[in-house]
């Protein structure tokens, strides 16, 4: 009989630890029935993270997506392990308001040994599509 690896997102969903960052913005991450095949992540955008024009600084939305993007990928790894983000692309293709709930979705393209192809669609209450984001993520011991 094989048991079935207790994952890295297993091990945070059960509150054995914590990332600050999404405790510090407020980032809500959310398995689907199946979290291999996706992670959600929502938020409320506060105005004190907004530029002049009262849309959410680019650098913050990032931050978004990464941790949709990591909450996907812990999805495929064992429990001592961690995803960590080498590289991201996010194309920003609207504005995202000050008040307005966002979520991400993130599923693994490509999940690896060595290297994990991930990608995440940034959506808001209405489903009109703010971002578009891709990233490689590398295992690594915490």
């Amino acid at each position: 009989m094989v048991r079935s690896m207790r994952t890295r997102l297993d091990a945070y969903l059960a509150g054995d630890f914590t990332i600050p960052a999404n405790d510090r913005f407020g980032f809500e991450v959310r398995p689907e029935d199946d979290p291999k095949q996706g992670v959600s992540v929502s938020w409320t955008v506060p105005p004190e993270l907004c530029n002049s024009a009262g849309n959410l600084q680019g650098g913050i939305l990032g931050a978004f997506a990464d941790s949709a993007m990591g909450a996907a990928c812990a999805a495929h790894l064992p429990e001592d392990m961690y995803p960590a983000l080498v590289e991201m692309k996010i194309s920003f293709l609207r504005p995202t308001r000050s008040g307005s709930t966002i979520h991400a979705r993130a599923r693994v393209i490509k999940p690896g040994k060595r290297l994990l192809f991930v990608e995440a669609e940034i959506t808001d209450d209405s489903g009109e599509l703010l971002a578009k984001v891709t990233g490689t993520e590398v295992p690594a011991k915490p």
